[in-house]
């Protein structure tokens, strides 16, 4: 399938989700070394895949993948995934159902 259906599919209304009330969800625009840093807040999930986790890794060839800092906050089209752009990495992970399920613990 295209990045445009896989997109669709996910946002389709399906029945473990269909009587979940909203989804509180952690912001934070840099998060690094256990802390926000930036733009730290919540924000509300009414429908749509719901909270969005991205982790930003930056390559060497010393230390290979390293994680530089962490993004969180609420998006509508949130796919699990890998991009990878050069020496760069971003990992996105997607929750919904719990609140502040994408919860950063640090690394």
């Amino acid at each position: 399938p295209t990045l445009i259906s896989a997109i669709q599919l996910w946002d389709q209304p399906s029945c473990l989700f269909s009587t979940a009330s909203d989804t509180l969800c952690m912001v934070c625009q840099t998060f690094k070394k256990g802390q926000c840093l930036r733009g730290k807040g919540n924000c509300t999930m009414e429908q749509g895949p719901g909270c969005r986790t991205r982790d930003f890794f930056i390559f060497s060839e010393k230390d290979g993948w390293r994680l530089n800092h962490t993004q969180l906050d609420c998006y509508d089209y949130c796919l699990s995934s890998n991009f990878y752009f050069g020496d760069m990495k971003i990992s996105t992970f997607c929750c919904k159902g719990r609140d502040f399920c994408n919860k950063y613990y640090g690394k």
